[in-house]
């Protein structure tokens, strides 16, 4: 039966019953013209899978907005990073509120199928997707809230427009349920680190709100959840672990070196399945179930032991960043490179620089975009020893590329100042956690050692937190591997020494964590920056004061917006002559802004000089080369540029040489020639030829 429900504060009307009536809970979310389907389907999983198999898909109808896909086949085809990066969001914000026991197969589909140019769809996507959820009979522990904030002109604006966002310094996404948050992402220019708080927490009044309106939504409508069932007989497998891996047995693990750590790790599990290999053939058991087992309660038995000892499994500090070393350039035919290491992470990145047409063209619901700036991260099976087979970017590529472009971005000058377009590869070559963050720091170097005049180095950290039985916490800074594997939160900052580019918060703790407990994160994040900072300028403190000789020149010059039509020619003619016989590649904007791009030498100078030559920004007293085009009684015809020509009047030679004159030249001759006057209302232009 359909039903619908309104939550005028936010603009939100809900209508349930109403469509996709064979999914388990489906949700139609509207917010003005912005218009989000949620469903939600499961099944049990016949084989144990050895995690909880929930997939989020996020999409985007072009139809939403009016218009029709670019293409040959002019339909959506594979989703575009955006659509990961939101699909991304929305897993992170719920997956950690599904019971540990549940292995049954979820699959979470948000569509939107309307959007204006007011509100933002993926807030709206999260939303339907907690709303459906909870109207499941799926297990999912309680409903999640969301609240975008940005900072216009110094002013906190919680659930902003397109608008006011476009004019943003600071953009957060923040989730959560009633009792605290649970995930934050964002980038920022400088935010300091008591502002983040005090927004989160503000964030998080708006964010009870809306799972109160979910609560009653479910009073009213929701379906009775499933009851999970120890269908694979996991507990009598974490039983026979626990009694194995007592805390003297666990302690070996609690060493400097990772490979030598994993060793261990791995000598232990032969040992358990070794142990209770007859009990395994005979009841038929699954390795993976076996397995999974077996590595949960060794996480929790490691956990209650770093308490014990007062360390971490690494020995280090709770505060302490491992041990970093870098260097640059070590990629002689790149226009810039950096190598990164920390602890056992370690990251090679390049720059290139290229010109506007290399931009990364961008088809999305508000229209095609351009992106000046890339940045590609890559985590190859062999980072931490594994055989996997290469299928391009994963999901997590994309996000952690997106994550580390979102602190980089802040420092990169401005387009008309520095207008290449610039591409960054990070590629991992050795992992044991903060691999994005390594990303940062490698990036800044090596865009650096480009020549890149970036405003500020930025370098980033990524935090963890443990939380003993007894209800005992330690943040830790530089997290691990096996930290994040363990740990009840995930916590990377990229930023300055002035304050935070870039944050992504993952918490897995459900019952909320309290203010004093993020103060503290933040303020060791930020010592941890700072001493990463630090250890960066060692290798290099500032950018290289020139770009390398590979790197091609742009050239950037403004010209009258009422000349655009005649540097470009009908139909494309001008611009496209200029180009194939200067070997450049030319890119105008609307406002007039043009970027001339080539190897320095004589053809990306004459490229220039023809562009200003039929823009009429031409010098008096400034020489050109020109080709002799008609000869007529009273002068000759130059052509300074395609369609452009002026005049050498034969009153500009003396008398006595005048009949001489004439006769010298012919259609074609290469002539040099200086600018006497340049009328700019006719465009005529006066030459003289220069002996």
């Amino acid at each position: 039966m359909e039903k619908k429900f309104s939550l005028s504060e936010f603009g939100y009307t809900a209508i349930v019953g109403k469509f996709a009536g064979q999914a388990e809970g489906s949700v139609w979310l509207q917010n003005g013209g912005t218009v989000v389907l949620a469903t939600v389907v499961s099944e049990s999983s016949k084989d144990f899978p050895g995690f909880f198999p929930l997939t989020v898909d996020y999409r985007e109808q072009f139809a939403a907005a009016g218009r029709i896909p670019g293409g040959y086949l002019k339909r959506e085809g594979r989703p575009s990073d955006q659509e990961i990066l939101n699909g991304r969001f929305i897993d992170r914000a719920i997956r950690p509120l599904f019971p540990e026991d549940l292995f049954d197969k979820v699959q979470l589909s948000a569509t939107v199928y309307s959007v204006d140019k007011e509100h933002m769809p993926h807030g709206l996507a999260l939303l339907a997707s907690s709303l459906a959820l909870t109207l499941s009979p799926i297990p999912f522990i309680c409903p999640v809230g969301v609240c975008e904030v940005a900072r216009t002109n110094g002013e906190w604006i919680f659930n902003p427009t397109y608008e006011q966002c476009a004019t943003s310094d600071v953009r957060l996404v923040v989730t959560g349920n009633d009792e605290g948050i649970n995930m934050v992402e964002g980038s920022s220019k400088n935010l300091q680190e008591d502002e983040f708080v005090d927004v989160m927490f503000r964030a998080h009044e708006y964010i009870k709100k809306l799972v109160a309106w979910q609560r009653e939504i479910q009073r009213e409508c929701g379906q009775p959840q499933r009851v999970i069932e120890d269908t694979f007989g996991g507990e009598v497998w974490k039983k026979r672990a626990q009694e194995m891996l007592t805390p003297e047995v666990v302690s070996a693990l609690f060493v400097s070196d990772k490979v030598e750590r994993d060793t261990v790790q791995k000598e232990l599990s032969r040992n358990f399945e070794t142990k209770y290999a007859q009990e395994m053939e005979e009841t038929k058991v699954s390795p993976s179930l076996v397995a999974y087992a077996f590595d949960k309660v060794l996480k929790e038995a490691i956990n209650e032991l770093v308490f014990t000892r007062g360390h971490r499994l690494d020995l280090r500090g709770f505060d302490v960043v491992r041990s970093i070393t870098s260097e640059v350039g070590l990629l002689p035919f790149n226009h810039g490179s950096a190598l990164f290491k920390r602890g056992r992470t370690q990251a090679l990145v390049s720059v290139t620089l290229g010109g506007g047409q290399d931009q990364m063209r961008v088809e999305g619901l508000t229209g095609e975009k351009k992106k000046p700036f890339m940045l590609h991260y890559n985590f190859p099976s062999f980072a931490v020893g594994e055989v996997r087979q290469s299928r391009g970017p994963s999901r997590r590529d994309i996000g952690h590329g997106s994550l580390a472009a979102s602190a980089i971005e802040q420092v990169l000058p401005d387009q008309e100042a520095f207008p290449y377009t610039i591409r960054v590869v990070a590629d991992i070559l050795e992992s044991d956690g903060s691999s994005s963050m390594a990303t940062v720091c490698g990036s800044t170097m090596s865009l650096m050692q480009a020549g890149v005049p970036i405003k500020k180095m930025v370098g980033g950290v990524a935090m963890g937190l443990l939380m003993s039985k007894s209800g005992q916490v330690k943040v830790l800074t530089d997290i691990m591997g096996a930290e994040d594997a363990f740990g009840f939160m995930d916590f990377k900052v990229a930023g300055t020494e002035e304050g935070i580019n870039a944050i992504q918060m993952d918490i897995k703790y459900k019952g909320g964590l309290s203010r004093d407990i993020f103060v503290q994160a933040l303020e060791q994040a930020r010592r941890g920056r700072l001493h990463i900072l630090g250890e960066m300028k060692k290798t290099i403190a500032k950018p290289s004061e020139s770009l390398s000789d590979l790197v091609p020149q742009i050239v950037s010059l403004r010209i009258p917006r009422d000349k655009i039509g005649a540097v470009i020619g009908t139909g494309g003619k001008v611009i496209r002559e200029i180009t194939e016989n200067t070997g450049t590649s030319i890119d105008i904007e609307d406002d007039g802004l043009v970027k001339i791009f080539g190897q320095p030498g004589p053809l990306l100078d004459k490229a220039v000089s023809t562009v200003k030559i039929l823009s009429g920004m031409l010098d008096v007293g400034s020489t050109y080369p020109g080709i002799v085009r008609r000869i007529a009684e009273f002068g000759i015809f130059v052509e300074l540029a395609p369609g452009q020509d002026g005049l050498v009047h034969i009153s500009t030679v003396p008398r006595s040489n005048q009949a001489i004159f004439m006769k010298k030249y012919k259609d074609g001759d290469m002539v040099t020639v200086e600018i006497l006057d340049c009328d700019k209302v006719s465009g005529r232009i006066r030459l003289k030829i220069v002996e």
